[in-house]
C-alpha cells in the first residue's frame, strides 16, 4: 500500500494520517488520537528511536511504549485506547495482521480494565440546587440534557432542531438528534411518556433563551461554548459524579424502567436505552454497565 504521508511530516502526522486513510473519524476521536500519538512521538524521542512510522514501527518498540505507560499509571482503558489507536494506524498502511496479531493486547502486554464503568445518575439534590442558581440559558441546557439525554455539544448546538423537537414531543413523537453528535449521526430519541412534559418544558425554556440571545452558548468557537457551559455547570455543582453525564445516566434511567414497564425483556430494554442515547442497538450490555448498573 501507498504511504498516505510525506517523509517530511512530523511522526504525529505521519500517524494521524495512516489512521485516516481509509475512514473518517469524530472531532472527539480525531483529538484522542493525536494525543497519542503526540505522546508516542515524544516517547520515541526519548528512547532515541530515530525516524520512525507506521511502516517501520515494531512490536518492540510499541512493548516499550506500554510497559512505560504502565509505569506511569496511565488506566488500562487509556491506554487500551491508545493501541486501538496505534492498530488503526499500522492498518492504514497495510499491516493489518501485525497489526491485529502481533500487536495485540495480550501480545503487548497491555493490562485488562473492567469495561464496567463507576458513575451514577445524577443527585436529585445536587441537581434541583444547580436548578435553582443557575442563569436561564444554563438551567435550559441542563434541563435539555436531563430530560432528553443530550451530551453537553448536541445541547449546546441544538438551537436549529427546537422547534422541530417542540412540535414532536407535543404529539408525543420521537425527536430527531442531528447536530453535535458523535460521528455526525443524527438518531431517533423516544422519549418516555412520563418525561414528556418536562422535555417540553426545557424546549420551551430554551427557546425563549434565544430571543434574548442568539446562542445558547454566546461563545466565538464551539470549543469555548464547551468550555464555558462546563465551567459554569462545575460552579454549580455539577462536576465529579455529578458531571454533565450522570444527567444523561438519569435519562438512560428512566427510558430503562419505561421499558421494562411497557413488558420489553431486559436485553430489548437496554438496546433500546442506547439507541436512545445514541450508541446503536447493539450496546445495551454496554450501557447497562455504565449507565445503569449502580444506580439501581
Amino acid at each position: 500500500m501507498a504511504k498516505t504521508y510525506k517523509q517530511g511530516d512530523s511522526t504525529t502526522a505521519k500517524f494521524m494520517k495512516a489512521a485516516l486513510v481509509d475512514k473518517g473519524a469524530a472531532t472527539l476521536t480525531k483529538t484522542r488520537m493525536q494525543t497519542t500519538f503526540k505522546v508516542l512521538e515524544a516517547f520515541g524521542k526519548q528512547q532515541r528511536w530515530g525516524s520512525v512510522d507506521p511502516t517501520s514501527l515494531t512490536a518492540k518498540q510499541l512493548k516499550g511504549f506500554v510497559a512505560a505507560r504502565v509505569k506511569e499509571g496511565i488506566s488500562a482503558r487509556s491506554i487500551q485506547n491508545e493501541m486501538s489507536h496505534v492498530r488503526r494506524a499500522l492498518e492504514g498502511v497495510g499491516r493489518t495482521e501485525f497489526a491485529q496479531d502481533v500487536c495485540s493486547n495480550k501480545e503487548l502486554g497491555v493490562p485488562s480494565g473492567s469495561r464496567i464503568g463507576s458513575g451514577k445518575v445524577v443527585d436529585p439534590e445536587v441537581l434541583q440546587g444547580a436548578l435553582e442558581r443557575a442563569p436561564a440559558d444554563t438551567k435550559a441546557l441542563i434541563e435539555l440534557s436531563r430530560s432528553l439525554g443530550l451530551r453537553e455539544r448536541e445541547a449546546i448546538q441544538s438551537a436549529n432542531s427546537l422547534r422541530e423537537w417542540g412540535r414532536a414531543l407535543s404529539q408525543g413523537q420521537p425527536i430527531i438528534v442531528r447536530d453535535g453528535t458523535k460521528g455526525g449521526r443524527a438518531r431517533s430519541v423516544v422519549v418516555a411518556p412520563v418525561g414528556l412534559e418536562r422535555a417540553a418544558g426545557a424546549v420551551k425554556a430554551a427557546l425563549v433563551v434565544l430571543v434574548q440571545q442568539k446562542q445558547l452558548v454566546v461563545s466565538k468557537s464551539l470549543k469555548a461554548a464547551v468550555e464555558q457551559h462546563s465551567d459554569r455547570l462545575a460552579k454549580l455543582g455539577l462536576k465529579g459524579e455529578n458531571s454533565c453525564h450522570s444527567l444523561r445516566r438519569a435519562f438512560a434511567m428512566d427510558q430503562y424502567k419505561h421499558y421494562l414497564a411497557a413488558g420489553c425483556s431486559q436485553k430489548v430494554a437496554l438496546s433500546r436505552t442506547s439507541n436512545d442515547l445514541g450508541h446503536g442497538d447493539g450496546r445495551g450490555r454496554w450501557v447497562f454497565n455504565n449507565y445503569i448498573r449502580n444506580s439501581l
